[in-house]
């Protein structure tokens, strides 16, 4: 199962009226390309009028549970027609989260290839009850990360009513400078060139972690930037 990482208005999202990378390409060479969700609901609604307005909705009332825990009300535009997405898959996503668990327990040796993340020893620890790390934003099971600058992680509803665990866009931004700074030290044209071409399935662990970092890195500053939130899609 792909992995893409969306930054946009929810709306177009959950309209449907966005294209991961593969849905592009297939658009551009004049190929078919068929996305099956197992838990779409027979009665989606598809209207973005209506999408829109609950999503607005669903956003005040999330920014209300957070009160004071948030510097102001959340807040981006919901009429923004432009997204951006990428796809680090799960294994170039599930690569750097392994890197940045090994990096927060050094006294540990990463594995060779990527490993499943529920069995890693490095994975556990970092993610166990009351656990601190370093990459918090990054590595606790995050599904979206909302444009306001907090330092911790809750779980909350979605706009479909499924229990996810939110971040700060802006926090995980600073947890991937940070990764950068403390283990490749790499500038920006290298980060990009990390991003060109997807690593071969069961290839060294961390040519995959530096895929994924660049995909999230770059989608972060493009989230950071527009004010808009980060969704992952699967």
């Amino acid at each position: 199962m792909a992995l893409d990482v969306y930054v946009g208005p929810l709306t177009l999202y959950y309209a449907g009226q966005w294209e991961n990378v593969a849905q592009e390409a297939a658009r551009l060479q004049g190929a078919a390309y068929h996305t099956i969700r197992l838990d779409d609901p027979e009665d989606k609604v598809e209207d973005p009028e209506r999408i829109r307005a609950a999503i607005v909705a669903w956003r005040s009332q999330l920014s209300d549970g957070l009160g004071s825990n948030i510097v102001r009300p959340l807040d981006w535009d919901e009429h923004c027609g432009d997204y951006v997405t990428a796809r680090p898959n799960w294994d170039g996503f599930g690569s750097l989260i392994l890197w940045a668990a090994y990096d927060d327990h050094k006294d540990l040796q990463p594995p060779a290839r990527f490993v499943e993340l529920a069995g890693d020893p490095a994975y556990q620890r970092a993610t166990a009850k009351e656990a601190e790390s370093l990459y918090p934003h990054l590595i606790r099971d995050v599904e979206f990360w909302l444009p306001s600058p907090f330092d911790f992680t809750f779980k909350a509803e979605g706009p479909n009513g499924d229990v996810v665990t939110f971040g700060s866009a802006m926090t995980l931004l600073l947890h991937l400078q940070e990764l950068n700074d403390r283990t490749w030290k790499a500038d920006r044209p290298t980060i990009e060139a990390w991003g060109v071409t997807a690593p071969k399935p069961g290839g060294p662990l961390e040519e995959a972690a530096k895929y994924g970092f660049s995909d999230m890195f770059i989608l972060a500053e493009m989230a950071c930037e527009r004010g808009m939130p980060i969704k992952l899609d699967y």
